[in-house]
């Protein structure tokens, strides 16, 4: 079994002067305006704001435990070192919190997104949506690339017209997805789940914070990858157009829900053919868009194979499963077989806690990550290229091969 920990918002964070109380203060302004109308159920609850370097966390009301002071209403302290940093929500300290990172978004629309959606994150277990994160790794290859984003040409053309003229583009989006899905296997239930579990998110923050416009710009200027950050631009763009066509649609959302479906029947569509699919691209620019692409997907063939050669070939440390990984989405890539390169992320597992700056491979059935090999196998932290390892007592270095090779693994203890 594995939990991940995921960056739930992907924004571009910058030094914010905005100060802990006065952002609870825009939350509760926040959460008065929605008062619960899209979901049926109040998004007001526990907040949390974490510097994700010194782990200081801020709290909008008292934890359960005790853990946290007051000062002046607000409530700090330190967040202990098994507690995953991240944007999302979580449980700890008796309550279920909405986690937020430092620093914060300059601009107050930006803010006001990200606190809905991760204040819807932790109401989605109440409303029966807590799917399975699933890497839409198809997303990334090059005709997932070149099909979803005909289809999100589509969207942003429906999003800004009305009428027949709308519904002929949403035919046309639902035609290039479907296209797309029957290329992949599993693609269908991979993509499905994705937007249900944060693209509906994002679709509330939008949506809550009347902010159409972001919604257009997730459309047109999210370049990927895609695997995990689609979701961000599909989920709002298929929200509002069912919102226009289907008010209240939110309230029939179940596990099993396909927001495409829900949008074809809407917009009372017949099921897409690969001809609809091919006439939607001649009107979306797709000669030109797949001569891109094709360029694009061979330089990235070359750039994945340069900098995942070191991680397959060794010599490497191997961590073992099981482990808890928090990862940032819009920069993860999405290898064969289920696999992932992670540039940055942070593992823990009983071995201890492994800070990533400068590359990781997780195996696709999450039985182990590497990192290049350590410098000095004596030196505590244990280091290496681009990470730093906090080894939990009684786990060591065990050499494998090839020759300078590690993996982790329990000291025997002497009889």
């Amino acid at each position: 079994m594995f939990t991940i920990f995921l960056c739930a918002a992907l924004y571009a964070q910058h030094s914010s002067s905005i100060s802990p109380s006065e952002f609870f203060h825009e939350a509760r302004q926040a959460w008065q305006v929605e008062r619960g109308h899209i979901w049926g159920r109040s998004l007001v609850g526990p907040l949390l704001l974490v510097d994700p370097k010194t782990r200081q966390v801020w709290a909008s009301e008292p934890d359960a435990e005790g853990q946290l002071k007051d000062q002046q209403g607000v409530f700090t302290g330190i967040l202990p070192n098994d507690v995953g940093v991240a944007n999302t929500a979580m449980e700890w300290a008796g309550k279920r919190w909405s986690m937020v990172l430092l620093p914060l978004p300059d601009k107050a629309l930006e803010r006001q997104v990200l606190l809905i959606h991760e204040s819807w994150h932790r109401i989605q277990p109440s409303l029966g949506l807590d799917v399975p994160d699933l890497l839409n790794g198809h997303l990334d290859k090059l005709e997932g690339r070149y099909w979803l984003q005909l289809e999100w040409r589509a969207l942003s053309k429906a999003l800004v017209t009305s009428g027949k003229t709308r519904q002929s583009w949403v035919a046309a989006a639902l035609a290039c997805r479907t296209q797309r899905q029957s290329l992949f296997p599993n693609a269908v239930e991979a993509e499905r789940s994705l937007e249900l579990k944060e693209g509906l998110a994002e679709y509330t923050g939008i949506r809550a914070a009347g902010a159409r416009n972001l919604a257009m710009e997730k459309l047109q200027k999210t370049e990927g990858p895609f695997a995990r950050s689609f979701a961000y631009a599909s989920g709002p763009a298929y929200g509002l157009l069912l919102d226009a066509a289907a008010p209240g649609w939110t309230r029939r959302v179940r596990r099993a829900t396909d927001l495409s479906v829900l949008l074809q029947e809407a917009y009372h569509l017949r099921a897409a053919t690969s001809a609809d699919a091919e006439v939607a691209a001649a009107k979306l620019g797709g000669h030109d868009l797949r001569a891109q692409e094709e360029i694009k997907d061979k330089a990235r063939q070359q750039r994945l194979a340069t900098i995942t050669e070191p991680l397959i070939t060794g010599p490497t440390l191997r961590v073992p499963g099981p482990f808890h990984v928090q990862f940032n989405p819009s920069n993860t890539e999405a290898l064969e077989g289920g696999a992932a390169y992670h540039p940055t992320a942070t593992y823990r597992g009983d071995w201890g806690r492994l800070e990533v700056t400068g590359g990781s491979l997780r195996s696709g059935d999450w039985s182990e990550a590497r990192v290049i090999a350590p410098t000095d196998q004596k030196a505590r932290p244990l280091t290496g290229p681009g990470w730093t390892l906090e080894l939990a007592p009684g786990w060591i270095l065990l050499a494998v091969e090839p020759v300078g090779s590690f993996k982790l693994g329990r000291e025997k203890k002497e009889m």
